[in-house]
């Protein structure tokens, strides 16, 4: 994180106000502490919840105040790094996993927005991915291929993308990708966790864990 990205206020945190929680104060015994209210902190909160664990969620900041209020909002499998490039670094086995492990962060999204009835704008949609202009269209011949062989085997070449105003040329169009305004997606993520027992408590330094028999405590 670039040490003026908290200092950026974006599009979803205009228009809709996230949730406030209170800081910690006092001891607390839990099964599971986590440290970091975004969405990763917040989701696998969820996940434990449903599982039968006790959770609490510490944050030095606001829910959602590092990245996730200032993502682009897309859910998708079409990676930054390529395939190309993961199948180079990790294999084949791990390109699969790494198709897989998106794909499936897609679903469980969808899920919990189905199951918690969170209204966040949530819908499936294509994704596109084409070069600049002036670059070669064999660098998307080979996407394509490591695309497939990573198992996404719907993922297809067509000669433009659907944009009415600019010509992107050749591009890859990777199906089933998603969209949603994740400052929503959050708030009805915190209402469910507390709803389910969970406990966030955010304006909360974390200076370090230490271990004790049978556990940890962060302090």
């Amino acid at each position: 994180m670039i040490h003026q990205s908290g200092e950026s206020v974006s599009l979803w945190m205009r228009t809709e106000a996230g949730l406030s929680s209170a800081p910690l104060a006092a001891n607390r015994l839990t099964d599971v502490c986590i440290i970091g209210a975004g969405i990763a902190g917040l989701s696998t909160a969820y996940c434990l919840l449903r599982e039968g664990k006790s959770v609490a969620i510490l944050d030095d900041g606001p829910i959602g105040g590092g990245q996730t209020q200032r993502t682009t909002a897309h859910l998708s499998n079409a990676i930054d790094d390529r395939y190309v490039e993961i199948e180079r670094l990790h294999g084949l086995e791990g390109s699969r996993i790494a198709a897989q492990s998106h794909t499936a962060a897609i679903d469980k999204i969808e899920a919990i927005v189905a199951d918690e009835r969170i209204d966040c704008n949530f819908q499936r949609l294509d994704g596109y991915l084409f070069n600049p202009p002036g670059h070669s269209a064999d660098s998307l011949d080979r996407e394509l291929e490591a695309a497939h062989r990573a198992g996404l085997t719907k993922v297809e070449r067509l000669p433009r993308a659907p944009l009415a105003n600019f010509d992107t040329g050749p591009c890859l169009r990777f199906p089933g990708q998603g969209q949603f305004h994740p400052t929503k997606y959050l708030n009805g993520l915190m209402r469910a966790i507390v709803r389910m027992g969970g406990h966030v408590f955010t304006q909360t330094h974390v200076k370090g864990i230490e271990s004790l028999s049978g556990g940890k405590r962060a302090k």
